[in-house]
């Protein structure tokens, strides 16, 4: 009896994990390469006062709301990804699930922000313009309180939780062999490192910072690409009903 129910965990083990896992490695790496070129794109907004600064930003609209766009469709592929990979690596595991809890909290509020910049920012812009000349200073301070505090802060806890994500589920890929390990020792290093500058820098963020916890964030985002792209031999094989009917 026990054998019995033995088996038919593994058969429903096998049953739910994932066939493939290319088209998953495949959102996640292009979804990395999109949004570091779409935020390349971007474009803040420039002026001398608060009428040209709101004219600007008025001016950009629609190209700054497509980047945002893409961004949060790249938000979307990391998600698909990162739980096809969890479900690969085991969502009854402790450091899967609290990568996946982590990763989707990260991404809510990425996505927040997103929405945000892309578009409360822009479309708040528009409103002031269209009013009386006595608000617009109200109104430059409002946004730029939006830009200034509001957005850096949602991106550095979305940062974090998202470093905390590539830290559990490295400590899973440790415990594998081959590729699996390799790539669960470049995510305990790229994927901690965004929180780690965070830690350190707190609010004194810099262009240069932000470009570094991109590309910290890059690599371990193609390194986990690669791994539901080439890493495929490690799957469960389903459990045949011979083994079934023998058990």
């Amino acid at each position: 009896m026990r054998i019995l129910n033995e088996t038919r965990h593994l058969a429903k083990t096998a049953d739910s994990a994932p066939r493939d896992t290319r088209a998953a490695g495949i959102a996640i790496a292009l979804s990395a390469i999109a949004s570091i070129v779409f935020v390349a794109l971007d474009q803040g907004a420039r002026g001398r006062d608060a009428l040209s600064i709101m004219q600007s930003m008025v001016g950009m609209q629609p190209m700054h709301q497509f980047v945002h766009v893409v961004a949060m469709t790249c938000l979307g592929g990391f998600m698909y990804g990162y739980t096809v990979l969890s479900q690969r690596l085991g969502l009854h595991r402790t450091p899967v699930l609290i990568g996946l809890t982590s990763y989707g909290l990260g991404t809510v509020l990425m996505l927040l922000a997103a929405v945000i910049d892309g578009f409360v920012s822009t479309d708040a812009a528009a409103m002031f313009l269209a009013g009386a000349p006595s608000g617009l200073e109200t109104g430059l301070q409002i946004i730029n309180t939006l830009s200034g505090v509001l957005l850096p802060d949602l991106a550095r806890v979305a940062w974090v939780f998202q470093s905390v994500a590539a830290v559990a589920w490295s400590i899973a890929l440790l415990r594998e062999r081959g590729m699996q390990r390799t790539i669960g020792g470049i995510g305990l290093v790229a994927g901690a490192l965004p929180a780690v500058i965070v830690s350190i820098v707190g609010t004194h963020m810099t262009d240069a910072i932000v470009v570094g916890i991109l590309l910290a964030q890059a690599i371990w985002n193609l390194a986990a690409a690669a791994l539901l792209v080439f890493a495929t031999g490690t799957e469960r094989k389903p459990v045949s009903s011979a083994v079934l009917a023998a058990a």
